[in-house]
Parts: structure tokens; C-alpha cells; sequence
């Protein structure tokens, strides 16, 4: 059974296209679309060891095969990316480390908390996630599991959770002023979000967490796999973080997640903010 749901839980795959556009939004003319799509083509891959082709980045990009071809060469003449020895693959190249080594120079919050996060794991026996906004996803940024955990699901860090479809994803929006909230609400139902889905989704996980710090989604973003989640705010409110704990339906039941885990999940954090560690 465990192993079945860690299955399952691997074969799930991001939309193809729910990226950020790669076309400017308004008729913004200061939008430079041929570097969105460069960009566009280094989301596509979704573990930094993953191996794609042209065809399969156009796919998932919905950019056409021409001119995906012309980006993965510009992006090898540069280091973006790094092709099999065949050449007919490409994968994450040393400049997207690079750039990912520059982000957490700048940004040590994940380091700060990860001590704590990872005690946390190792509590509830589960994945414990931090995510950061980015575009209509959040984007796993650190990612812990407990020690002697068992059960693993195929999720690692650059992961990206729909904002639309997520307990961490509702966290993240309830974390959001109101006017940021509604601009990219508009911009997930434009995308092609239920709009009474995620306004009653929503609504019911802003309320959750404005009466226990947490939401609990039961099959919100796979059907086997539940979760609870928490805005948390770095200080200085650099970038929009929200942690989440996630693992298999069959053991974070709705009544761990509402009597044990949120409650773990919400005495870390308040730990971290006694020592000034989040806002």
C-alpha cells in the first residue's frame, strides 16, 4: 500500500503549461518575450536531474518546436543547460546552480529555519515543505523529511505546487494584501482555475487560518495525499513563503492533520518567532 502511493504520488506531473506566460500581460511594452520563453524553457524541467528533448519541451512549454530548438541551443552555448552524450537531450547546466547558489547567499531565511523544520519532520514523520510565490505556484525552495521516514514522496526541491490546487497554494494567497490576493486570483482563473472552485476553496482555508494559523486540504492537490499548511513570514517580508506537511491520505488523515500535525506545525513556528527568527 505504501509503496502504491508512493507511486502514484511520482506519477503526478505539473500542468504543461501553467508556467508563467511567456507573452507580456497588457500590452506591456517593456516585456522582452524572447528572454520569457529562455526562461519558460528552464521551468519546463522539474528535477535538476531530469533529461528532455526538444519535442518534450515544447510540450511543455507550448512553445513551438522551432523555436524551442533555437532556445536550448542559445541556452548550451551559455551553460543553461547540458546536453547527453548523444546530444539529443538537455539538462539543467552549472549556470542555473550558479544562479540558485546567488538566491540563497541572498535570501538565508531557508537556512535559518531549517533546524527547526527538520526536528519537525522527524516529529510528525512526514515532508515538512517551505514554498515561495513564484508566478501561480509555489515553488519548493527547502524540503525536509523525518528521520526513519518510510514512506517518500517524489517531490524535491524547485518543485512546484499550483496555487490553485494546493493547501500551500491557499496559504500563500491568505498571506497576500488584497489587492495583490484578487490580481492573482483573476490571473489563476484567467489560466483556467475553476473560479467557484477556488473562491470556495479558499474562503474556507482563509477561515481555517484566521481561527487555528492552519488549513488542512483533504485531496486538494491529489486525491491520495493530504496536507496542512501555514503562511510564514520572513522578515523583512522578502518574497511570500508558506510551509507545508504533507504525506499519504492513509496516514495524515484529516483528524492527525486538525489534532496533531497542524498544532506541531503552528508551535514551530511560534518557537522560531520567539526568537525572532520569522515575523
Amino acid at each position: 500500500m505504501a509503496q502504491a502511493v508512493a507511486a502514484r504520488a511520482g506519477a503526478i506531473t505539473q500542468d504543461s503549461i501553467a508556467q508563467n506566460s511567456a507573452e507580456p500581460e497588457d500590452g506591456d511594452r517593456q516585456f522582452v518575450t524572447a528572454l520569457a520563453r529562455g526562461l519558460q524553457v528552464l521551468r519546463a524541467f522539474r528535477d535538476a536531474a531530469e533529461m528532455l528533448g526538444n519535442r518534450e519541451i515544447a510540450a511543455r512549454t507550448g512553445l513551438p518546436k522551432p523555436t524551442v530548438s533555437r532556445l536550448t541551443h542559445t541556452l548550451l552555448s551559455l551553460g543553461y543547460l547540458v546536453h547527453d552524450p548523444e546530444g539529443e537531450r538537455y539538462g539543467l547546466g552549472p549556470a542555473v546552480l550558479a544562479l540558485s547558489a546567488a538566491f540563497l547567499r541572498q535570501n538565508s531565511f531557508p537556512q535559518m529555519v531549517k533546524p527547526f523544520l527538520q526536528d519537525l519532520a522527524t516529529a510528525v514523520q512526514a515532508h515538512v515543505a517551505l514554498g515561495l510565490l513564484d508566478g501561480l505556484s509555489s515553488v519548493y525552495v527547502q524540503l525536509w523529511r523525518g528521520q526513519g521516514q518510510r514512506i517518500v514522496l517524489s517531490s524535491e526541491v524547485g518543485y512546484r505546487l499550483p496555487l490553485a490546487r494546493s493547501a500551500m497554494g491557499m496559504a500563500t494567497l491568505s498571506s497576500l494584501d488584497e489587492a495583490e490576493r484578487t490580481a492573482l486570483m483573476t490571473r489563476l482563473r484567467r489560466d483556467g482555475a475553476d473560479a467557484a472552485r477556488l473562491d470556495q476553496t479558499y474562503r474556507h482555508c482563509a477561515a481555517e487560518i484566521a481561527a487555528h494559523g492552519f488549513c488542512v486540504g483533504i485531496g486538494i492537490w491529489h486525491q491520495d495525499i493530504n496536507a496542512v499548511a501555514a503562511p510564514i513570514h520572513a522578515p523583512g517580508g522578502r518574497g511570500h513563503f508558506a510551509l507545508n506537511i504533507s504525506g499519504p491520505a492513509f496516514l495524515l488523515t484529516e483528524e492527525v492533520l486538525r489534532n496533531d500535525t497542524g498544532p506541531k506545525l503552528m508551535e514551530t513556528i511560534e518557537r522560531m518567532r520567539s526568537l525572532g527568527i520569522v515575523d
